[in-house]
């Protein structure tokens, strides 16, 4: 189909774990590769909220999408994409790239669902830079004897994991109140093992109130309005309830409502045009309902890949099987869970595996390729020993925590 001189072009619309996983499965020798993301680093996000308490800095979670684009001998262009037309991608400067196939991982933006006020007044999390303006403001107000009132909305995992950071750094200053606002009847509402009551009780004694099954109606510098009629009064309030579709889906005409992530079948080829995939947050496969979580975005990014390939070689697609995989979510210095597809394990010695997966997820993202990167992936290994491995794997903690671990079906 393509002579040696003229390598399929293949355009991924998107760096983060989706995108950036399938470019290192298409060989820089077989195809002419461009990645297109606007933002110059990828971000760690499944640990963004250990911003929020000082245990992880921007740094930590960053890497440059130039230097890992390049490696694998593939072009990156720091720029927005604005549409897609038949053949090519149109970028904000105007300059189109042309394709040949196409992967959408565009991910997914802030979802205030229309509530008066909250892209105003609500900070969101979507981001390092996002996290380190909501630690910022929490350090400030810490410096202070005034009561510093603090909103989460959002009781999912990103909201539960936002709480747990600041419970680890501000639990213990008289100055802070807490208030979770979930739309559900309970904490954790989609995750197996009813864990619910188990973060509750681990607030006891703190200055903490649940509003549950209520729902946001607006937000201003003074607080929260409910739709019951009832208000919280909050300093910071801190959005994590939510998110929407990139609008490239449908400019590009994708999808057919802004806020429709776009449907693709079991190879991730869009229903609208054949030799586009769709992955990662972006995508909404037939018959597949998959959390919007990395390692889902990581094995999306490698099976559209293959059918990539199988594609302009002129092969039958494979369809996509997703594993089902435990997920840690990290309440603070608290606990931590793991969650199976029906149930969940309780125990504060499994931040250690979280703290693991961030860590070899970025040696595998970046192996090391000279000294330099030798010796900062040593100390990325030891920044994690010292806050995670050496505390939780202490002999005297651990026998003590060992008797807290508990199962939930």
């Amino acid at each position: 189909m393509f002579g040696k001189q003229n390598k399929p072009k293949v355009a991924i619309v998107g760096g983060g774990f989706a995108g950036l996983n399938a470019a290192q499965q298409l060989k820089a020798s077989r195809y002419d590769v461009t990645v297109i993301d606007p933002s110059p680093h990828i971000e760690w996000l499944p640990n963004i909220h250990e911003i929020i308490s000082g245990v992880k800095s921007g740094d930590d979670l960053r890497l440059s999408r130039n230097i890992l684009v390049r490696r694998l001998g593939h072009r990156f262009l720091l720029n927005r994409a604005l549409e897609m037309t038949s053949s090519a991608i149109v970028l904000d400067n105007g300059m189109k790239v042309p394709f040949d196939v196409c992967i959408v991982a565009t991910g997914s933006v802030n979802n205030t669902f229309g509530v008066e006020g909250a892209d105003q007044f609500a900070l969101p999390m979507k981001s390092v830079e996002q996290c380190q303006v909501i630690a910022r403001k929490l350090h400030r107000a810490s410096l202070t004897h005034r009561t510093t009132r603090v909103t989460i909305v959002g009781g999912g995992i990103e909201g539960v994991e936002a709480f747990g950071e600041v419970m680890r750094a501000y639990r213990h200053r008289p100055q802070f109140e807490f208030n979770i606002v979930e739309a559900s009847e309970q904490l954790l509402p989609r995750s197996p093992g009813h864990l619910d009551g188990k973060i509750r009780s681990h607030t006891d004694g703190f200055r903490v109130q649940y509003h549950l099954g209520k729902h946001v109606e607006s937000v201003d510098p003074e607080g929260l309005c409910l739709t019951d009629g009832g208000a919280i009064e909050s300093d910071i309030t801190i959005w994590s309830a939510g998110a929407a579709p990139n609008g490239f889906l449908q400019r590009s005409y994708l999808t057919e409502n802004a806020g429709d992530w776009a449907n693709v079948n079991t190879y991730f080829q869009s229903d609208a045009r054949e030799n586009v995939f769709i992955i990662g947050d972006a995508a909404n496969p037939a018959g597949m309902p998959l959390a919007k979580q990395a390692y889902h975005a990581i094995d999306m990014g490698k099976a559209a890949a293959h059918n990539v390939e199988r594609l302009l070689a002129n092969k039958p697609l494979k369809a996509f099987q997703p594993s089902n995989k435990p997920q840690v979510v990290t309440f603070g210095d608290l606990d931590t869970f793991m969650l199976f597809k029906d149930f969940a394990v309780s125990s504060s010695v499994l931040g250690a595996a979280k703290e693991a997966v961030y860590t070899l997820g970025l040696l595998q993202m970046a192996p090391p390729k000279s000294a330099k990167d030798v010796l900062h992936s040593l100390d990325l290994l030891q920044r994690s020993a010292r806050r995670v491995y050496l505390p939780t794997l202490n002999p005297l903690s651990l026998m003590s925590k060992l008797p807290k671990s508990k199962v939930f079906s």
